[in-house]
């Protein structure tokens, strides 16, 4: 009896740890690929190579070189 007891009592928090892990990933997946990340891609200058505000060149280039995808031509590859 005492085994059941505890077999329940893990059910229950595994599950309790699937559905928290669920919502943190949906969490994060909205964070980075949602409304804010979409916002983020419209409001990108016409000129994609130019630094904009709030970034050096040096900083700029760094930024680039983590996204080599979008930046290729930026960066000479």
């Amino acid at each position: 009896m005492k085994r059941n007891r505890l077999n329940s009592i893990l059910d229950v928090v595994i599950g309790l740890l699937i559905v928290t892990s669920l919502f943190l990933g949906y969490q994060w997946y909205q964070e980075y690929y949602g409304e804010s990340y979409r916002n983020a891609l419209s409001s990108e200058l016409d000129d994609k190579c130019s630094t904009p505000a709030g970034y050096t060149n040096e900083t700029w280039k760094e930024h680039m070189g983590h996204h080599p995808d979008r930046y290729a031509e930026c960066l000479g590859v």
